[in-house]
């Protein structure tokens, strides 16, 4: 072989092995930072129920629903902002109510915040011994001062109403609830 065609070959080794620690180093670069991504989402805050929502009359005159979250990630959450709505569960009128609930806290992690909405009875002209189902939708809305990043969650429940003058549970809406839902707040 004549020292030129060793050179080529050598030129062409050399490029070839420079191409695999490109690939190399672009599949490292990417699976490094898929792992971070996946690593930032699992510190981010995120809230959950702590206790099952509750529901009580008080004095007579109002309907007091209470939810209990716990930030479960590692980040504080930040400038929380609820909105809850309350829909009968024939999804046919407006809602029965639409509170809006801002706290100027941040909610530590594993530190537990309460969101209470009151419904007025008289107002709503609600009778108490005997409610519809409703929906009760809680759109939950926070900053993550860590990542700088805002998240939402939105939270489907249904309120089993009141029969007989008895008050009964919230418990989670099924997909075909949240369904109806969404197709109910998109005309709304």
């Amino acid at each position: 072989m004549s020292t030129e065609s060793h050179h080529n070959t050598y030129q062409l080794l050399v490029t070839i092995t420079t191409f695999i620690f490109a690939v190399t180093s672009m599949i490292t670069v990417y699976i490094s930072l898929t792992a971070w991504k996946e690593e930032r989402e699992s510190v981010r805050p995120y809230l959950t129920f702590t206790q099952s929502p509750s529901v009580e009359i008080l004095h007579k005159k109002d309907l007091t629903f209470s939810f209990h979250f716990t930030n479960v990630g590692t980040h504080p959450a930040a400038s929380l902002h609820c909105q809850a709505i309350f829909a009968d569960s024939d999804l046919n009128a407006e809602p029965l109510q639409v509170d809006q609930i801002s706290l100027a806290n941040y909610v530590s992690p594993d530190s537990t915040v309460d969101l209470v909405v009151t419904v007025d009875i008289q107002t709503q002209g609600i009778d108490t011994g005997q409610v519809n189902q409703h929906y009760i939708i809680l759109n939950l809305k926070y900053f993550d001062p860590v990542f700088e990043k805002q998240y939402e969650q939105i939270i489907y429940l249904r309120w089993a109403g009141i029969s007989k003058g008895q008050l009964q549970p919230i418990y989670h809406a099924s997909r075909e609830d949240k369904a109806q839902i969404i197709q109910y707040l998109g005309k709304t």
